[in-house]
C-alpha cells in the first residue's frame, strides 16, 4: 500500500511541470515589455534632443544619439527638418517655424533560448516644436531684432 507522502511528492512534481512553462512565459513577456518601454523612452528623448539641436542650427549628433538607444548598427534612424512660416506670419517671414524630428527604431527578433525568439521591436517616435535660433548670426535673430527695433522706433517717433 502506498503512503500519502509518496502521492504528494508526485503531485508537486506534476504541478511544477505544469506551472514552470507559464512562469517562464510571464518572465519572457515581462522582459519584452520592459525592453519595448526602454527603447520607446530612449527614442522619444533622442527625438526631442535632435529637434532642439536642429531648430537651433547646431551640428547633428545622430550617430551618438543612435548609440544611446541601442549600440547595434542600423537599429535607430534619426532625422529632423524645419518647416518654414512663409505666408503664416507676415512680419516674420525668415523665421524657421516648426521643427520636427523623428526616430525609427527597428530591432529584430531576439533569441532567448533554443526554442524561443521574442517578437521584434518596431517603434516610431516624433517630437515637434517651435524652436528658433535667435542668435546674432541667424536670419531669425536678425528678423526679430529688426522688427522689434522698427516697432520701438515707430513708437518713439509718435
Amino acid at each position: 500500500m502506498k503512503s500519502r507522502r509518496d502521492f504528494l511528492c508526485g503531485q508537486s512534481l506534476v504541478e511544477t511541470a505544469l506551472v514552470l512553462p507559464l512562469l517562464l512565459v510571464l518572465l519572457g513577456g515581462g522582459y519584452w515589455f520592459y525592453r519595448d518601454l526602454s527603447l520607446s523612452s530612449s527614442a522619444e528623448s533622442a527625438a526631442h534632443t535632435q529637434m532642439l539641436r536642429t531648430g537651433r542650427r547646431q551640428a547633428g549628433i545622430e550617430d551618438r544619439l543612435s548609440g544611446t538607444i541601442h549600440p547595434g548598427d542600423n537599429v535607430a534612424r534619426i532625422e529632423a527638418h524645419n518647416d518654414h512660416l512663409i505666408g503664416e506670419v507676415p512680419l516674420f517671414r525668415g523665421m524657421t517655424g516648426r521643427t520636427t524630428a523623428s526616430v525609427n527604431v527597428s530591432l529584430g527578433k531576439e533569441p532567448v533560448g533554443a526554442l524561443l525568439d521574442l517578437p521584434s521591436h518596431n517603434l516610431r517616435r516624433e517630437a515637434e516644436g517651435a524652436v528658433d535660433c535667435w542668435g546674432k548670426e541667424s536670419p531669425c535673430g536678425g528678423t526679430v531684432r529688426r522688427t522689434v527695433q522698427g516697432i520701438l522706433l515707430t513708437g518713439a517717433l509718435r
